[in-house]
């Protein structure tokens, strides 16, 4: 009898020690802290030096559907569709000629990104270095949007010149009620291009959401 007493708590004892996470008290190992630990952290949103200096293409067909010009109309869907590539060559060859800058200013500033990003999660102290005190006087991100400005600003004064002349067409051949409607059209394509996920809170640069270089691409015309 005293035998088979202690068989029946060897076997309890082992029993208890078999139970998953240690000491049967359930979940991984450590608290659960291993699911939180490997969350994947939100990813940054790259700097586009193509996006900030407001180099993109209108859908003409988008464009006189929003406009609603009756296809009886040919002539003016026509002169129409003809501004519209015209402003897309013309902010293609400004992409073109600035492209190698353009690449370059990507990785240079979304490099200075990653290492802003991965100071600030390493960071122990709660904000001792200058950039998490925000005093960015010799601070890599000031000489990022001191080069964001020096490079983009040129390409940006010709987008605008271009979309300028687009618009001035535009209101010529178009009624007040059409032209009004292209505006609505034009702004929800900036709106568009711009726009970044909320989720992602990249606190990290203010350049990434356009270098803060004053609103919409384009230069916020119209």
């Amino acid at each position: 009898m005293r035998i088979l007493l202690v068989l029946v708590c060897m076997l309890s004892f082992s029993f208890i020690y078999a139970q998953p996470g240690g000491g049967g008290q359930g979940g991984p190992p450590g608290g659960g802290r291993s699911m939180s630990s490997s969350q994947e952290r939100p990813k940054m949103v790259e700097f586009n030096a193509t996006k900030v200096a407001g180099i993109f293409n209108y859908d003409d067909e988008a464009a006189i559907k929003k406009i609603k010009i009756k296809k009886k109309h040919k002539d003016l869907i026509l002169k129409v569709r003809k501004a519209i590539e015209k402003y897309n060559i013309r902010v293609n060859e400004i992409a073109l000629l600035n492209k190698d800058n353009f690449d370059t200013l990507n990785v240079y500033v979304n490099a200075q990104m990653k290492a802003m990003q991965s100071s600030r999660q390493n960071s122990q102290t709660g904000g001792n270095s200058s950039m998490d005190r925000g005093d960015d006087s010799d601070s890599p991100m000031k000489a990022s949007r001191e080069l964001i400005k020096q490079k983009i600003d040129p390409a940006k004064k010709e987008v605008k010149v271009a979309e300028g002349k687009l618009n001035t067409h535009l209101e010529s051949i178009l009624s007040e009620k059409q032209y009004a409607k292209w505006l609505k059209y034009q702004a929800k394509v900036k709106s568009e291009l711009i726009a970044e996920p909320e989720s992602n809170n990249n606190s990290d640069s203010g350049m990434s959401r356009g270098g803060g270089q004053g609103g919409p691409p384009g230069g916020g015309m119209r």
